[in-house]
């Protein structure tokens, strides 16, 4: 019998993965192949060639990859491309070979200063180039040795992926290689590399080297990027159980025959679901799966995934991009939400204790107008023949919405005044996250067009619990009286003001949850698109005045664990 044993690693990418072992060093194998090469007598014109063939791949690679991650690729590989197209770069190359220092070695020499000089920059950006020009060596190299082909024909699918290294590039490839996930043993993960798995769906894991030392290529394993967990040779009843929990929690593909055009409750009251997305081909998957349109755009992920701010018009072409995939259906665009966990690289924050009490949100946008201005023109242009909906996020009082608001009002007469075609009259909303929002949440709905309300962050203000911290993660409880009376005292004002009102954040698709909200008079929820189906058949049943009595007696228990018995919620006072 094989050997079976559990490893704990950092979930960085989250999601559930089986299959093989398979260990992915075969580019950097490559690499140090034509490094250790000095005496293959390399030419000048295998240093071309090699340019030319690196090129070639990642314009291919560019390409094959757009419709997948639009956002990112053509910004990751196009940095690629400029280091080879850098005329100091490559003659400098080009120079120590005509003095005849090999090959391999004129490259990783070059690679090297270079290298030097960008970490030691005091401008972010610049730092950030050093892992591209990283990637772009071992490229050249694996071409020089002419090893490289194999390693990016390869298919991975039915593999999880063990890899000491790994750059953007690397993780793309690996995701059009149809790998089922990735454990990485040496290192950090970045929030680069985190969101890039996140938005291709690649579950990941970062792991100590030495635990998984006696793993052989071909091992069965067991990935939960949840918790961090790797299970080598797993029991079958562990492996059943884990199908069982991807088939109840919709992490296993949604059968679209089952989705309905529309969504109600057994007892017939309209529901509707919304999809929550972050990139382009998202918004191509909620328009398939017959989402009734999309209740929160996360726009700040364009900005995360790439080296340096988006101009308008790049803004504007994946907005658009958007747009067109919904086909007219509703678009509620988040705006620009930095800060907390979501920092940009390449932007100065500075230190700050505590961030996700700092800088961000709707106040970054505040002290960096010129980002926002830019950002609300580039969705008021690419809206100008849609319906557009713009949500602030974090609002703290009425004072900032309707500074917000009016900072696009200015902005519509601007582009009028430029006759750039527009969408002139808005949506505007705002998100209800902190405590202070939901305290004045009658006057925000009396002002605002619609609200949304932000559970995840809800409940972290609300219960003082950073939810990224795993420490305190059982002290993080979405059924907590002063959580649920909250969101029943923002559906109450949205509904004396007639505005719309939705639930976003993981309550929203929470199945033992969604009776409450629904009994609370909550008639839209946001959710991830894979999530639609397994949400609608959960609605099907449910009992609307049954419903309604469910959230009274919940609104009306004063403790954590009645609530806990009403909900049947697995739960312990935590200690």
């Amino acid at each position: 019998m094989n050997k079976r044993w559990l490893i704990t690693g950092q979930p960085a990418a989250d999601g559930i993965a089986m299959g093989m072992a398979a260990m992915t060093s075969a580019l950097a194998d490559a690499a140090d192949r034509a490094d250790a090469g000095r005496q293959a007598h390399y030419t000048l014109d295998d240093f071309h060639r090699a340019v030319q063939e690196t090129r070639k791949q990642l314009l291919q690679f560019q390409q094959s990859m757009q419709e997948r991650i639009a956002e990112s690729a053509s910004q990751i590989f196009a940095v690629h491309l400029a280091i080879l197209e850098d005329a100091g770069f490559i003659s400098q190359i080009q120079k120590q070979i005509e003095d005849a220092t090999p090959v391999p070695q004129a490259i990783r020499r070059t690679a090297d200063e270079y290298t030097g000089i960008f970490s030691q920059s005091a401008n972010p950006r610049i730092r950030e180039k050093t892992d591209d020009l990283k990637d772009v060596t071992r490229r050249l190299l694996a071409k020089l040795s002419k090893q490289a082909d194999a390693g990016m024909n390869a298919n991975y699918q039915g593999r999880i992926l063990i890899t000491p290294k790994l750059l953007p590039s690397d993780l793309l490839q690996f995701a059009a290689q149809k790998a089922e996930g990735i454990i990485l043993t040496s290192g950090g993960i970045t929030a680069h590399i985190s969101i890039i798995a996140r938005s291709l769906e690649v579950p990941m894991i970062l792991a100590d080297a030495k635990l998984l030392a006696d793993v052989a290529p071909g091992t069965p394993l067991l990935m939960d990027a949840h918790t961090g967990k790797i299970h080598v040779n797993p029991d079958p009843m562990v492996v059943a159980e884990y199908k069982s929990l991807l088939a109840t929690h919709g992490m296993a593909s949604p059968d679209e025959r089952d989705i309905q055009p529309q969504t109600h409750t057994h007892d017939g009251h309209r529901i509707r679901l919304l999809a929550a997305i972050g990139l382009v081909s998202e918004a191509r998957l909620a328009h398939e799966l017959k989402a009734d349109g999309i209740g929160l755009y996360r726009s700040e992920i364009p900005f995360l995934i790439r080296n340096d701010f988006p101009t308008e018009d790049e803004q504007h072409d994946v907005y658009r991009k958007v747009v067109e995939e919904m086909a007219g259906s509703e678009i509620i665009f988040r705006t620009l939400d930095i800060g907390g966990d979501k920092i940009l690289r390449y932007f100065p924050s500075g230190e700050a204790s505590n961030p996700f009490l700092g800088l961000r949100g709707i106040r970054f946008t505040f002290h960096h107008r010129k980002i926002f201005n830019t950002q609300m023109r580039a969705l008021l242009r690419a809206s100008h023949d849609r319906p557009l909906k713009i949500l602030f996020p974090l609002v703290s009082s009425l004072d900032s919405f309707r500074y917000a608001r009016d900072i696009v009002k200015g902005l519509i007469r601007e582009l009028a005044s430029e006759n750039v075609p527009h969408q002139p009259n808005p949506g505007i909303g705002a998100m209800i996250e902190l405590p202070c929002a939901v305290s004045i949440a009658d006057e925000l709905a009396q002002e605002a067009d619609f609200l949304s309300i932000g559970t995840n962050d809800l409940i972290q203000y609300m219960l003082a619990v950073d939810r990224t911290n795993q420490e305190v993660a059982d002290w993080y409880v979405p059924w907590h009286p002063a959580i649920l009376r909250a969101i029943k005292t923002v559906v109450e004002a949205a509904r004396r003001h007639h505005k719309p009102v939705s639930i976003c954040g993981n309550m929203a698709d929470n199945p033992k949850l969604i009776p409450v909200l629904i009994g609370m008079g909550v008639t839209a929820l946001t959710i991830p698109p894979h999530r639609i189906s397994q949400v609608q058949r959960i609605i099907k049943s449910i009992d609307t005045a049954a419903a309604g009595e469910l959230a009274k007696r919940t609104l009306r228990a004063a403790t954590l664990a009645e609530i806990a018995d009403m909900l049947d919620i697995k739960w312990a006072f935590p200690k």
